[in-house]
């Protein structure tokens, strides 16, 4: 019975592939929306069964599909596990070489086995580094924008994410990319040919890819002429199938290179060379306009001289000489 049983898982990994879809060779008056609902209705996807968030770092578009519901992530989480610890280690709060496990694996050796080949026990080593689940669960938060209300309670029961919180994850990665350089060099080994890299083969592709039971999910950059980022968590569509995972990336590595391919060119600013000017007509020298005579107040005349006539200088003089009179006259009395 067993038997049987793993025969029909392997049976439905084998034909829950992605249906034949051929992306557009021409995107002309299609919208990312418009690009993304066709493909869903191609391979029969819905809020069911599929969420996507996509960016383009260079001009900024943007799309998400249910980027919000919580889902078994599977090893998309060791993400930004690892992304918190390369950072503890550049401002010095570990080192590469520090024992992580009882076993004696170093910090440095647990990156490598946790991204390129998706080791679970040494991934949970580093997530329990802080004691427990909850603990970790709230450091992860450091690279989300969703708030207490946004975020599921279930986020911090299980390996619940949402593709939303892995796109704020990227963002984040890719702005920073000078602090995550061995990260994304294991990120572009591991799982080659499969997930991403299986859907792009002629860009880079650094992703970090998962599965568990129903649940097959990858996150990653797709080193285009214009990089993207890019989170497809996906459920119940076979066992080990990472079909859609593959052909979502290259339905938009082609909407991406065709959109850059034929993007209007920015208007540049045209510098003016050595024209030659036309002669500028001489201008005759300023005359100074003659200065307007301003009205002449006659000047006051001076009040004329009084002419004392000789009735007045009688009536002066007549008490002056009647005082020279009186006195002589006591004058002359006290002489004799």
């Amino acid at each position: 019975m067993r038997r049987l049983i793993v025969l029909l898982a392997v049976l439905t990994a084998l034909t829950c592939t992605a249906a034949a879809y051929e992306p557009p060779q021409d995107f002309t008056g299609l919208t990312l929306e418009q690009v993304i609902a066709g493909f869903m209705d191609a391979n029969q996807l819905s809020e069911e069964n599929f969420s996507i968030s996509y960016c383009n770092t260079v001009t900024g578009e943007s799309y998400a599909f249910n980027d919000e519901k919580f889902v078994i992530a599977a090893s998309t989480y060791k993400l930004p596990l690892n992304m918190y610890f390369y950072e503890m280690e550049r401002d010095g709060e570990i080192t590469g070489d520090t024992l992580i496990t009882w076993s004696g694996q170093t910090l440095d050796y647990i990156h490598e086995q946790s991204i390129v080949y998706s080791n679970n026990e040494l991934s949970e080593a580093l997530m329990y580094y802080w004691g427990d689940h909850a603990a970790y669960k709230e450091h992860m938060r450091k690279y989300f924008t969703m708030t207490d209300e946004e975020i599921d309670p279930l986020y911090y029961q299980a390996n619940y994410y949402c593709v939303r919180m892995m796109m704020d994850c990227l963002k984040y990665l890719y702005e920073n990319q000078a602090d995550f350089e061995e990260l994304i060099g294991y990120m572009k080994q591991a799982m080659p040919g499969q997930y991403f890299q299986r859907g792009v083969t002629e860009y880079e592709v650094a992703h970090k890819y998962g599965s568990v039971q129903w649940y097959n999910n990858d996150v990653g950059i797709i080193y285009t002429p214009q990089p993207f980022l890019l989170a497809v968590y996906t459920q119940s569509l076979g066992v080990g199938n990472d079909g859609i995972c593959a052909e979502a990336a290259r339905l938009l590595t082609a909407y991406t290179v065709w959109q850059g391919e034929h993007m209007p060119e920015p208007e540049s600013e045209e510098i003016p060379g050595e024209m030659p000017q036309e002669p500028v007509p001489e201008t005759p020298p300023e005359v100074p306009a003659p200065e307007a005579e301003l009205p002449q107040t006659p000047p006051e005349e001076a009040p004329p001289k009084s002419a004392v006539s000789p009735a007045w200088l009688l009536l002066l003089l007549l008490p002056l000489g009647v005082l020279l009179y009186v006195l002589r006259a006591g004058k002359l009395r006290s002489q004799r």
